[in-house]
């Protein structure tokens, strides 16, 4: 195999298509006998001159670069092109900034039970041969000759295998045995994981591969509220239980939970929940004396 010459791959909604198949027929992989629980495997393909705002996951995030060149921003810049790949542990922060060429990313999304560190290297790696381990695997869904999801798992956990030597695993830490989730817990787990960041309807779309259209219309019909309207909520109740549980100051507060501006996180409580932030902690106070 001539890892010189780098593997062409599908267009983005046939690549989309066979990475949701994959996901389905491979939801769990085991390594050394551990199990690595897959959540999601999806290409992405952001405009170019978009940044991807410093944001953080709850789960294990790896991105490899397909095609074209990205700017890797967080803790230093780093270019990078085909077949480089780097690994974010759970609630670690990142952020991405296109060239100006489009890239083509493939986001791998897993869970472990025992966290691992992934410290960022001083480079992350380029391994073109990652890039045909997945071209063998997208071959193998677009085919679906007899017994090929066994073969997509079998080359699946190949290429985890790989980036999970990164952070050094499977030898000090075991798989997590998470459930499975929807659209709507998706959307509503990385509003909670970023509460404290500015985040738009864009934000909220690159991070679950959707339009802002779909994205809306979903999460409504899911949940019966829209995503802005639930992102409010989520603030806002993290704003009560600080202004209950702590001392901190509104300034402070109003900064966790991604309201800098204190005058209008004072207008943003009071419009919630009738009250200013003030009488809110005196009232709580009180009913604890």
């Amino acid at each position: 195999m001539g890892y010189n010459q780098l593997p062409v791959f599908p267009p983005l909604p046939e690549l989309r298509r066979l990475c949701r198949r994959i996901t389905r027929a491979a939801p769990e992989v085991s390594l050394g006998g551990h199990r690595v629980l897959v959540h999601e495997i999806r290409p992405n393909n952001i405009q170019v001159g978009h940044r991807v705002r410093e944001h953080v996951h709850s789960f294990y995030e790896s991105h490899i670069v397909l095609e074209g060149s990205a700017v890797y921003l967080t803790g230093g810049e780093q270019l990078m092109q085909p077949g480089g790949a780097l690994l974010h542990g759970p609630h670690t922060l990142h952020e991405w900034q296109e060239p100006d060429a489009p890239c083509l990313r493939l986001l791998i999304w897993f869970s472990l039970e025992t966290a691992v560190p992934v410290p960022r290297p001083a480079q992350w790696p380029t391994w073109p041969e990652l890039l045909w381990d997945l071209s063998l695997l997208l071959a193998e869904a677009e085919n679906m000759d007899r017994g090929w999801h066994y073969r997509a798992t079998a080359r699946l956990t190949v290429v985890i295998s790989r980036l999970l030597t990164i952070a050094g695993w499977p030898e000090e830490a075991q798989a997590a045995p998470v459930s499975r989730t929807d659209f709507a817990a998706v959307v509503d787990q990385f509003l909670r994981d970023n509460l404290a960041r500015p985040l738009t309807l864009l934000d909220i779309a690159d991070h679950v591969g959707a339009s802002q259209r779909t994205l809306c219309r979903q999460f409504q019909e899911q949940t019966g509220t829209t995503v802005m309207e639930h992102l409010s909520t989520l603030r806002m109740d993290r704003a009560a239980a600080l202004l209950s549980e702590t001392d901190a100051p509104l300034y402070d507060i109003g900064d966790q939970v991604g309201m800098p501006d204190p005058s209008y996180f004072v207008r943003r409580f009071k419009r919630h929940f009738h009250t200013t932030p003030h009488v809110y902690r005196v009232q709580v106070a009180n009913r604890k004396g």
